[in-house]
């Protein structure tokens, strides 16, 4: 364990060391203000509540994460550091979860900026904190979703532009599968469809648990997918070792 905190907190000094971290941060607080403030219309709409702050967070970190992980085996693979990764005498296993243990710790610092947005809505009116807490632990659960793919994509290329747009592409995709909007759309295909973009989509689940609805099935498949793709991560990066 403690080989994976020093790889970790090499991981996430690694992203105060250049400009991408300043502008995660500022990125993902100007869209979070931007669309509870200004399109949620907060001020308008007479209550002291931030659900739609977190309405919008199974997308907005859908397109802000893949932002982090894009460079952290994509760089590795262009500059083919890589090889000399894999030839270090620590297990693959050990240098998946140093990065992504470092990238959630970033997102975690990411999520820490956003408070002042409930801490507002609590100065404007009686704010019931339970939902914000439930709200703030499914955004943490979904960050690891989002960090564990986004790795694993990283992985697949040797560049960082492609790994971003398919972060995205997938993210998003797994994000909206079982929205109400995207449902309306398939519900004229055979029913089976529906219920499988139900279960493997994240935003029912993810609002659930916001709302205090802790359902033992949506935990499991949330951490389900996590440990997936991490093993695909190490397993993507055992062949890059055995093929060198």
């Amino acid at each position: 364990m403690s080989k994976i905190w020093v790889l970790a907190g090499k991981e996430f000094r690694g992203y105060f060391s250049s400009w991408l971290a300043y502008i995660f941060i500022a990125a993902f607080v100007l869209s979070s203000v931007v669309t509870f403030f200004y399109l949620d219309r907060f001020f308008g709409n007479g209550r002291a509540e931030i659900r739609g702050f977190f309405a919008w967070l199974p997308f907005t970190l859908a397109i802000l994460v893949p932002g982090l992980t894009m460079r952290q085996w994509a760089k590795e693979n262009e500059t083919k550091s890589i090889e000399f990764l894999m030839t270090l005498p620590t297990k693959t296993s050990f240098l998946v979860m140093g990065k992504f243990t470092g990238t959630m710790g970033f997102v975690l610092v990411s999520l820490l900026f956003t408070v002042g947005i409930p801490m507002t809505a609590a100065n404007l009116g009686d704010l019931d904190w339970g939902p914000v807490v439930g709200g703030y632990a499914a955004a943490i659960l979904l960050g690891a979703v989002y960090t564990a793919i986004g790795l694993f994509v990283s992985a697949c290329f040797d560049d960082q532009f492609p790994a971003l747009l398919t972060g995205w592409l997938v993210c998003a995709f797994l994000a909206g599968m079982n929205h109400d909007v995207v449902l309306s759309w398939v519900s004229h295909l055979p029913g089976f469809v529906g219920d499988i973009m139900r279960f493997f989509g994240l935003w029912q689940r993810f609002h659930a648990i916001g709302r205090g609805i802790v359902d033992l099935r949506d935990l499991l498949y949330s951490l389900s997918v996590i440990a997936v793709f991490l093993y695909l991560n190490v397993c993507r990066l055992q062949s890059v070792r055995y093929a060198s």
